[in-house]
């Protein structure tokens, strides 16, 4: 495969021969971060809620435990955030999705990792007779197009799907009470035809459904999509967070209200119980959530997310059929990018990485809005991540993120930032 960068600039991807389907050599993982929480948070949570309204738990089976296992294989699950734009009467036909997260949860429910495919990923669409944005085979086709598109551009089976209407969080955070959450720069636009307007404001804030909507789906930065993944993945923190909160209880029966009419999945209640269960015991520190690498085209009209064949063919072989790379610590470079305020935490993270005998580089840096561990490497696997968790405090409560375009980097591996 030629992987120069002439040759994959503004190229459809088209996935490779697809062997990759290697049932019998599956490991298990670690848990990811960041998008699975619109699965698990409004899925895990709120599907389990559904099910409770759909399939009826009668007083016979209320106190069912829904903490038995999920799978004896490992199941993949295409989440999908649905943008009702055209056809506001049925959010499912003739829409686009703004969101689509590959969510691949390992036998028995031990470990997930999710995938987070850019709206604006340029593949071929069956029955299209050119390339297209992903995000356009659901307007084409309904879930069945999106799940077969996904399916023939990455070489990976899709077990079910589950769609959520963007009204549907809307309508969620809204009877919550609105959802606490850092705003980390001012952002303000407005698409009068789609009825979108955002005005949002740095700091702390408690925001309601429209104003989590324009959260959301704001993208008119210097990052583009990218930059809008990554605040989807604060926004997922910060949802786990408030549906902890003892105060939700009291919103469960509007919630059960609500929630079916936005949620279109081929998931039985059971199926979306055990989801449930998965959900149950999430560690949101301890999830990952990788974004499939690759550029802004620069050569058409149209904007397109261009993916790079040969590192998201990677990237999807480490964290959906699990190849890891042996790596010795001894072998890795890590950055701390940190707050100037924050100077001894980053001088004792170093000695603690440096013990571990990692090469680490330090750079004070003004502007860091978030604690992150930002992953550079590919071949860097989750486990790596989580066996340096549990040996330093430093790490343990911050969430990791796959770095396709650098947004945090000092290091070669990995970079970690310590905010103010």
């Amino acid at each position: 495969m030629n992987n120069s960068t002439t040759d994959i600039k503004n190229r459809a991807y088209r996935a490779p021969i697809r062997p990759q389907y290697r049932r019998k050599n599956r490991r298990n993982n670690n848990f990811p971060k960041a998008l699975l929480l619109l699965a698990i948070i409004v899925v895990g949570v709120c599907l389990y809620l559904n099910f409770k309204l759909n399939f009826g738990l009668n007083d016979d089976n209320k106190s069912m435990d829904l903490t038995f296992n999920f799978s004896p294989r490992r199941q993949n699950i295409l989440l999908m955030g649905v943008d009702v734009a055209t056809n506001t009467k049925n959010p499912f036909k003739g829409n686009r999705t703004d969101t689509m997260l590959l969510i691949s949860i390992a036998p028995m429910g031990k470990d997930v990792n999710v995938i987070s495919i850019p709206r604006d990923s340029k593949v071929y669409i069956q029955g299209k007779d050119k390339p297209d944005k992903i995000n356009h085979a659901f307007a084409f086709g309904g879930a069945k197009l999106a799940v077969k598109t996904v399916e023939d551009s990455f070489g990976v089976k899709i077990n079910n799907y589950i769609a959520i209407s963007n009204q549907g969080v809307i309508q969620m955070i809204d009877t919550l009470g609105g959802l606490p959450i850092y705003i980390e720069k001012p952002m303000k636009y407005n698409d009068f035809t789609a009825g979108l307007h955002i005005n949002l404001q740095e700091g702390n804030h408690v925001l309601s459904g429209k104003q989590t909507e324009g959260y959301l789906r704001f993208r008119h930065d210097s990052y583009g999509d990218i930059g809008r993944i990554r605040r989807q993945q604060w926004f997922f923190n910060a949802l786990l967070a408030r549906l902890k909160d003892p105060s939700v209880i009291t919103k469960i029966p509007e919630l059960l209200k609500i929630i079916p009419q936005y949620i279109q999945t081929d998931m039985s209640g059971y199926e979306l119980a055990k989801l449930a269960g998965v959900a149950k015991n999430i560690d949101s520190s301890t999830i990952q959530i990788a974004t499939l690498p690759g550029a802004p085209s620069t050569k058409t009209a149209t904007s397109y997310w261009i993916l790079d064949p040969e590192k998201t063919q990677e990237l999807i072989n480490n964290m959906v059929y699990r190849n890891k790379a042996n790596i010795e610590y001894s072998t890795l470079t890590a950055g701390i990018m940190y707050d100037a305020a924050k100077a001894q935490d980053a001088q004792v993270l170093k000695e603690e990485l440096e013990q571990k005998g990692l090469t680490v580089k330090m750079e004070a840096a003004s502007g860091l809005k978030k604690d992150v561990i930002a992953i550079h490497n590919i071949d860097i696997s989750g486990e790596i991540i989580s066996d340096l968790k549990k040996d330093i405090d430093g790490l343990k409560s911050r969430h990791t993120v796959y770095d396709p375009i650098a947004m945090n980097r000092n290091g070669k591996d990995f970079t970690v930032v310590i905010s103010n």
